[in-house]
Protein backbone atom coordinates (compact mmCIF):
# COMPACT_ATOMS: atom_id res chain seq x y z
CA UNK A 1 0.00 0.00 0.00
CA UNK A 2 1.12 3.84 -0.20
CA UNK A 3 3.47 4.21 2.50
CA UNK A 4 3.66 7.73 2.79
CA UNK A 5 4.20 8.76 6.32
CA UNK A 6 1.92 12.22 6.40
CA UNK A 7 -1.67 12.63 5.53
CA UNK A 8 -2.04 13.81 1.11
CA UNK A 9 -4.14 13.27 -1.54
CA UNK A 10 -4.03 11.41 -4.52
CA UNK A 11 -5.01 13.36 -7.56
CA UNK A 12 -6.60 12.29 -10.54
CA UNK A 13 -7.21 14.17 -14.21
CA UNK A 14 -8.51 11.52 -17.15
CA UNK A 15 -10.66 8.47 -17.69
CA UNK A 16 -12.02 6.49 -20.20
CA UNK A 17 -14.43 4.55 -21.35
CA UNK A 18 -16.58 4.08 -24.38
CA UNK A 19 -16.82 7.35 -24.89
CA UNK A 20 -13.60 8.98 -23.66
CA UNK A 21 -10.40 8.12 -25.42
CA UNK A 22 -8.03 6.32 -23.51
CA UNK A 23 -5.16 9.35 -23.81
CA UNK A 24 -1.86 9.32 -21.74
CA UNK A 25 -2.49 8.74 -18.24
CA UNK A 26 -5.71 8.32 -18.21
CA UNK A 27 -7.48 4.93 -16.37
CA UNK A 28 -10.62 3.11 -16.84
CA UNK A 29 -13.31 2.33 -13.17
CA UNK A 30 -11.45 -1.23 -13.00
CA UNK A 31 -8.41 0.60 -12.49
CA UNK A 32 -9.75 3.16 -10.20
CA UNK A 33 -11.26 -0.04 -8.21
CA UNK A 34 -8.13 -1.65 -7.93
CA UNK A 35 -6.43 1.39 -6.87
CA UNK A 36 -8.59 2.26 -3.53
CA UNK A 37 -8.70 -1.43 -2.45
CA UNK A 38 -4.74 -1.06 -2.91
CA UNK A 39 -5.15 2.40 -0.77
CA UNK A 40 -7.51 0.52 1.28
CA UNK A 41 -10.94 2.51 1.80
CA UNK A 42 -10.63 2.48 5.17
CA UNK A 43 -7.54 5.55 4.80
CA UNK A 44 -9.91 7.95 2.53
CA UNK A 45 -11.84 10.50 4.35
CA UNK A 46 -14.72 11.67 3.02
CA UNK A 47 -13.78 15.33 1.70
CA UNK A 48 -15.71 16.78 4.11
CA UNK A 49 -14.33 15.40 7.20
CA UNK A 50 -10.50 15.83 5.65
CA UNK A 51 -11.54 19.38 5.12
CA UNK A 52 -12.39 19.80 9.20
CA UNK A 53 -9.64 18.09 9.95
CA UNK A 54 -7.38 19.99 8.21
CA UNK A 55 -8.46 23.50 9.38
CA UNK A 56 -8.25 21.78 12.81
CA UNK A 57 -5.03 20.02 12.61
CA UNK A 58 -6.45 16.45 13.52
CA UNK A 59 -5.38 14.79 10.09
CA UNK A 60 -3.61 11.61 11.04
CA UNK A 61 -0.36 9.93 9.51
CA UNK A 62 -2.61 7.11 7.11
CA UNK A 63 -5.39 9.74 6.15
CA UNK A 64 -5.94 9.81 2.16
CA UNK A 65 -8.41 11.90 0.19
CA UNK A 66 -9.22 11.86 -3.00
CA UNK A 67 -9.25 14.94 -5.79
CA UNK A 68 -10.35 15.64 -9.36
CA UNK A 69 -8.86 18.26 -10.89
CA UNK A 70 -10.28 20.59 -14.23
CA UNK A 71 -13.79 19.44 -14.49
CA UNK A 72 -13.57 16.83 -16.42
CA UNK A 73 -17.03 15.25 -18.03
CA UNK A 74 -14.89 11.65 -17.97
CA UNK A 75 -14.44 11.96 -14.14
CA UNK A 76 -18.25 12.23 -13.56
CA UNK A 77 -19.35 9.98 -16.19
CA UNK A 78 -16.27 7.25 -14.83
CA UNK A 79 -14.82 8.00 -11.39
CA UNK A 80 -18.10 9.17 -9.83
CA UNK A 81 -19.87 5.87 -9.90
CA UNK A 82 -16.84 3.99 -8.60
CA UNK A 83 -17.02 6.72 -5.94
CA UNK A 84 -20.87 6.23 -5.28
CA UNK A 85 -20.23 2.34 -4.85
CA UNK A 86 -17.18 3.02 -2.28
CA UNK A 87 -19.15 5.24 -0.64
CA UNK A 88 -16.71 8.14 -1.02
CA UNK A 89 -16.94 11.97 -1.48
CA UNK A 90 -13.73 13.83 -3.08
CA UNK A 91 -12.43 17.27 -3.92
CA UNK A 92 -13.12 18.85 -7.55
CA UNK A 93 -11.34 21.92 -8.09
CA UNK A 94 -12.83 23.81 -10.91
CA UNK A 95 -11.66 25.74 -13.67
CA UNK A 96 -14.23 28.35 -14.59
CA UNK A 97 -14.12 29.65 -17.94
CA UNK A 98 -15.12 26.94 -19.96
CA UNK A 99 -18.08 27.29 -18.01
CA UNK A 100 -18.72 30.67 -19.51
CA UNK A 101 -18.31 30.03 -22.70
CA UNK A 102 -14.32 30.82 -23.36
CA UNK A 103 -12.84 27.54 -24.43
CA UNK A 104 -9.79 26.63 -22.48
CA UNK A 105 -7.92 24.52 -25.07
CA UNK A 106 -5.52 22.59 -23.14
CA UNK A 107 -8.10 19.66 -23.42
CA UNK A 108 -8.63 20.30 -27.02
CA UNK A 109 -4.75 19.51 -27.53
CA UNK A 110 -5.28 16.69 -25.59
CA UNK A 111 -7.75 15.27 -27.15
CA UNK A 112 -5.35 15.95 -30.22
CA UNK A 113 -3.09 13.93 -29.50
CA UNK A 114 -5.29 11.16 -28.06
CA UNK A 115 -7.65 10.24 -31.32
CA UNK A 116 -5.23 12.18 -34.21
CA UNK A 117 -1.67 10.35 -33.34
CA UNK A 118 -1.04 6.22 -32.55
CA UNK A 119 1.75 7.73 -30.01
CA UNK A 120 2.11 10.63 -27.82
CA UNK A 121 5.59 10.68 -29.10
CA UNK A 122 4.27 10.89 -32.70
CA UNK A 123 2.32 13.79 -31.61
CA UNK A 124 5.51 14.96 -30.19
CA UNK A 125 7.71 14.38 -33.57
CA UNK A 126 4.80 16.31 -35.48
CA UNK A 127 4.94 18.98 -33.00
CA UNK A 128 8.07 19.76 -33.51
CA UNK A 129 8.12 19.45 -37.10
CA UNK A 130 5.24 22.23 -37.18
CA UNK A 131 7.05 24.09 -34.96
CA UNK A 132 10.60 23.95 -36.74
CA UNK A 133 8.97 25.51 -39.26
CA UNK A 134 7.27 28.73 -38.05
CA UNK A 135 8.35 31.64 -37.67
CA UNK A 136 9.42 30.82 -33.78
CA UNK A 137 11.49 27.75 -35.35
CA UNK A 138 15.29 29.15 -34.83
CA UNK A 139 14.26 30.73 -31.27
CA UNK A 140 13.07 27.24 -30.12
CA UNK A 141 16.15 25.84 -31.19
CA UNK A 142 18.30 28.03 -29.81
CA UNK A 143 16.42 27.97 -26.34
CA UNK A 144 16.47 23.61 -26.61
CA UNK A 145 20.00 23.37 -27.71
CA UNK A 146 21.40 22.49 -24.29
CA UNK A 147 18.02 21.38 -22.86
CA UNK A 148 18.46 18.42 -19.94
CA UNK A 149 15.36 16.82 -19.47
CA UNK A 150 16.70 15.41 -16.60
CA UNK A 151 16.91 18.90 -14.63
CA UNK A 152 13.45 20.15 -16.04
CA UNK A 153 10.40 19.19 -13.54
CA UNK A 154 12.52 16.48 -12.08
CA UNK A 155 9.86 16.55 -9.15
CA UNK A 156 7.37 14.70 -11.65
CA UNK A 157 9.10 11.58 -12.32
CA UNK A 158 5.98 9.87 -14.24
CA UNK A 159 6.98 11.97 -16.76
CA UNK A 160 9.03 10.96 -19.77
CA UNK A 161 11.88 12.92 -21.10
CA UNK A 162 10.08 13.61 -24.31
CA UNK A 163 6.75 14.81 -21.76
CA UNK A 164 9.28 17.26 -20.30
CA UNK A 165 10.80 18.49 -23.41
CA UNK A 166 6.96 19.52 -24.71
CA UNK A 167 6.63 21.10 -21.57
CA UNK A 168 9.49 23.44 -21.66
CA UNK A 169 8.98 24.59 -24.73
CA UNK A 170 4.93 25.36 -24.03
CA UNK A 171 5.80 27.17 -21.20
CA UNK A 172 9.46 28.45 -21.09
CA UNK A 173 9.93 28.94 -24.78
CA UNK A 174 6.92 29.79 -26.74
CA UNK A 175 4.77 30.97 -23.96
CA UNK A 176 0.77 30.63 -24.18
CA UNK A 177 -0.42 32.93 -27.58
CA UNK A 178 2.61 30.81 -29.92
CA UNK A 179 2.17 27.63 -28.33
CA UNK A 180 -1.66 28.22 -29.42
CA UNK A 181 -0.43 29.07 -32.26
CA UNK A 182 1.26 25.95 -33.60
CA UNK A 183 -0.76 24.07 -31.89
CA UNK A 184 -4.02 25.56 -33.77
CA UNK A 185 -2.71 24.21 -37.35
CA UNK A 186 -2.46 20.63 -35.81
CA UNK A 187 -5.64 20.77 -34.77
CA UNK A 188 -6.74 22.27 -38.29
CA UNK A 189 -4.85 19.52 -39.55
CA UNK A 190 -6.50 17.34 -37.79
CA UNK A 191 -10.38 18.12 -39.10
CA UNK A 192 -11.27 18.74 -35.35
CA UNK A 193 -13.50 21.41 -34.08
CA UNK A 194 -12.58 23.09 -30.78
CA UNK A 195 -16.09 24.55 -30.22
CA UNK A 196 -17.67 21.05 -31.19
CA UNK A 197 -15.44 18.95 -28.65
CA UNK A 198 -17.01 21.18 -25.62
CA UNK A 199 -19.66 19.32 -23.99
CA UNK A 200 -17.54 16.12 -24.74
CA UNK A 201 -14.85 17.24 -22.16
CA UNK A 202 -16.34 19.57 -19.32
CA UNK A 203 -18.76 19.25 -17.13
CA UNK A 204 -21.37 21.71 -16.68
CA UNK A 205 -23.08 23.75 -14.40
CA UNK A 206 -25.49 21.00 -13.77
CA UNK A 207 -22.90 18.56 -12.76
CA UNK A 208 -21.21 20.80 -10.46
CA UNK A 209 -24.63 21.30 -8.65
CA UNK A 210 -25.26 17.77 -8.11
CA UNK A 211 -21.93 16.84 -6.99
CA UNK A 212 -21.94 19.74 -4.48
CA UNK A 213 -25.65 18.62 -3.58
CA UNK A 214 -24.00 14.89 -2.78
CA UNK A 215 -21.73 16.13 -0.21
CA UNK A 216 -18.72 16.48 -2.75
CA UNK A 217 -16.16 19.68 -1.80
CA UNK A 218 -15.84 21.99 -4.91
CA UNK A 219 -13.12 23.97 -4.94
CA UNK A 220 -10.95 27.35 -6.79
CA UNK A 221 -9.05 26.31 -9.70
CA UNK A 222 -8.40 29.85 -10.92
CA UNK A 223 -10.06 31.00 -14.20
CA UNK A 224 -8.31 30.37 -17.12
CA UNK A 225 -6.20 27.21 -15.39
CA UNK A 226 -2.84 29.13 -17.28
CA UNK A 227 -0.02 26.97 -16.39
CA UNK A 228 2.22 29.53 -15.16
CA UNK A 229 -0.34 31.25 -12.99
CA UNK A 230 2.39 32.25 -10.43
CA UNK A 231 4.02 34.47 -12.95
CA UNK A 232 0.89 37.04 -12.93
CA UNK A 233 0.90 39.98 -11.16
CA UNK A 234 -1.15 40.19 -7.84
CA UNK A 235 -3.93 42.05 -9.81
CA UNK A 236 -4.15 39.34 -12.39
CA UNK A 237 -4.14 36.56 -10.04
CA UNK A 238 -6.70 37.99 -8.00
CA UNK A 239 -8.40 38.52 -10.76
CA UNK A 240 -8.43 34.62 -11.30
CA UNK A 241 -9.24 33.57 -8.27
CA UNK A 242 -12.29 35.76 -7.75
CA UNK A 243 -13.89 34.75 -10.84
CA UNK A 244 -13.20 31.41 -10.41
CA UNK A 245 -14.89 32.18 -6.26
CA UNK A 246 -17.84 34.22 -8.20
CA UNK A 247 -18.77 31.15 -10.72
CA UNK A 248 -18.56 28.22 -7.77
CA UNK A 249 -20.54 30.91 -5.33
CA UNK A 250 -23.20 31.10 -8.30
CA UNK A 251 -23.72 27.40 -8.54
CA UNK A 252 -23.44 26.06 -4.95
CA UNK A 253 -24.39 29.09 -3.05
CA UNK A 254 -21.53 29.16 -0.74
CA UNK A 255 -17.72 30.29 -0.54
CA UNK A 256 -15.57 27.87 -1.63
CA UNK A 257 -12.95 26.55 1.30
CA UNK A 258 -10.31 24.79 -0.77
CA UNK A 259 -8.19 24.98 -3.90
CA UNK A 260 -5.70 23.65 -6.36
CA UNK A 261 -2.77 25.27 -8.09
CA UNK A 262 -3.10 24.88 -11.21
CA UNK A 263 0.29 23.12 -12.87
CA UNK A 264 1.83 23.75 -8.67
CA UNK A 265 2.14 27.54 -10.12
CA UNK A 266 1.87 29.70 -7.38
CA UNK A 267 3.69 32.08 -5.11
CA UNK A 268 3.64 34.41 -2.10
CA UNK A 269 1.02 36.84 -3.68
CA UNK A 270 -0.91 33.73 -4.23
CA UNK A 271 -0.87 32.65 -0.82
CA UNK A 272 -1.91 36.23 0.22
CA UNK A 273 -5.04 36.11 -2.02
CA UNK A 274 -6.42 33.08 -1.34
CA UNK A 275 -6.51 33.71 2.22
CA UNK A 276 -8.12 37.28 1.66
CA UNK A 277 -10.63 34.94 -0.03
CA UNK A 278 -11.40 33.38 2.61
CA UNK A 279 -9.69 29.71 1.06
CA UNK A 280 -9.12 27.40 3.83
CA UNK A 281 -6.87 24.53 2.62
CA UNK A 282 -4.89 24.46 -0.88
CA UNK A 283 -3.44 21.79 -2.31
CA UNK A 284 0.00 21.41 -4.63
CA UNK A 285 0.49 18.67 -7.49
CA UNK A 286 3.33 16.55 -6.00
CA UNK A 287 4.34 15.27 -2.81
CA UNK A 288 7.50 18.45 -2.53
CA UNK A 289 7.38 20.32 0.53
CA UNK A 290 4.79 17.93 2.32
CA UNK A 291 5.33 19.89 5.85
CA UNK A 292 4.47 23.19 4.48
CA UNK A 293 1.38 25.56 4.59
CA UNK A 294 -2.20 25.34 4.48
CA UNK A 295 -2.11 26.24 1.40
CA UNK A 296 0.72 23.92 0.26
CA UNK A 297 -1.13 20.52 1.21
CA UNK A 298 1.00 17.43 -1.04
CA UNK A 299 -0.78 15.08 -3.49
CA UNK A 300 0.36 11.84 -5.04
CA UNK A 301 -0.17 11.46 -8.71
CA UNK A 302 -2.40 8.59 -9.16
CA UNK A 303 0.01 7.26 -11.43
CA UNK A 304 2.85 7.23 -9.11
CA UNK A 305 0.53 4.98 -7.14
CA UNK A 306 -0.50 3.02 -9.82
CA UNK A 307 3.46 2.24 -10.74
CA UNK A 308 3.95 1.09 -7.15
CA UNK A 309 0.92 -0.90 -6.91
CA UNK A 310 1.99 -2.85 -10.24
CA UNK A 311 5.77 -3.35 -8.81
CA UNK A 312 3.99 -5.10 -5.48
Amino acid sequence: MNTASFPHGIMFHHFWDHRHPAGQGAIGADDLVRLLRYLGPARILKAEDWLERAVAGRLEPHHLCLTFDDALLCQYDVALPVLDDFGLTAFWFIYSSVFEGQLRKMEVYRYLRTVAYPTVDDFYAHFEEVLGGSRYGDMAAQATAGFDPRRYLAEFPFYTDADRRFRFLRDRVLGHDPFEEIMDILVERAGLQAERLRHLLWMEDAHLKGLDDRGHVLGLHSYTHFTTLGEMSYAEQQREYLTNRRHLIAVTGHVPRAMAHPCNSYNQDTVAILDELGVEIGFRSNMVGAQGSRFELPRQDHALVMAEMEDR
